[in-house]
């Protein structure tokens, strides 16, 4: 059930404080990538995943896997994230990268940058999902309505943007990921819920089969996926 994995109880009334922790939801492991109007399709992007808390308009929290103080390693996403909210009292649940001077997604950057290198790379943050908005508890909504919301919340900017999604094709976004390298994607029902502290088969984490030569990832040009040269 939501919240069985959670250290606190998971608030649900507008007004109440948010939790200063959550146990993320997890996704199952997915067939071949296949094409259905009623599922969402993105980019399983090369980071760490991890869930954000903006409130007083200030990033106040930055939980992620492997990391004891993920605030202080990101901190450059103190003064970016916030500015691109258009409500306070927000979580987020999505993934931390690290990109190079020309935007490009570096995963050797982002090791050195989680060793304690804080001046390897350009940290940024792609947003996949929207826990709460304006205090308000999103999670237990459909992904669907989750996903509306979230475009509306958050403005994309140089770093910090809404993960790039294709609602009904996992194949053609599969076919043009494969070329960057990318190893899955990411399938969500529309209509699931978010399930705290286990993993639900209305996500899905989709492997790829590897192209024979691969291009640079730039988080730019994947988030304009899916280009008109893919067959």
């Amino acid at each position: 059930m939501p919240g069985d994995q959670l250290d606190l109880p998971i608030p649900t009334e507008p007004g109440l404080p948010l939790p200063t922790r959550i146990a993320p939801m997890q996704p199952a492991p997915g067939p071949s990538p296949f094409d259905d109007r009623d599922w969402l399709f993105e980019p399983w992007w090369p980071g760490v995943r991890a869930q954000a808390w903006v409130e007083g308009g200030r990033l106040t929290r930055l939980q992620a896997e492997g990391l004891a103080d993920a605030l202080t390693t990101f901190s450059e996403l103190t003064d970016e994230l916030p500015g691109q909210l258009m409500e306070d009292g927000v979580v987020l649940d999505g993934w931390l990268l690290a990109l190079d001077d020309g935007g490009w997604l570096d995963t050797d950057l982002l090791r050195r940058r989680l060793a304690g290198d804080r001046r390897a790379g350009r940290p940024g943050f792609v947003a996949s999902d929207l826990l709460w908005s304006a205090g308000t508890a999103w999670h237990g909504r459909p992904f669907a309505a989750r996903r509306e919301r979230l475009e509306a919340v958050l403005l994309d900017g140089d770093r910090c943007v809404v993960s790039h999604a294709l609602r009904g094709e996992g194949t053609l976004l599969a076919e043009a990921l494969a070329r960057f390298g990318l190893e899955a994607i990411s399938a969500r029902r529309l209509d699931g819920r978010y399930r705290f502290g286990g993993s639900s088969d209305a996500w899905l984490r989709i492997g790829l089969t590897a192209a024979t030569s691969t291009e640079r990832p730039r988080l730019a040009l994947i988030q304009r996926l899916p280009l008109p040269d893919v067959d």
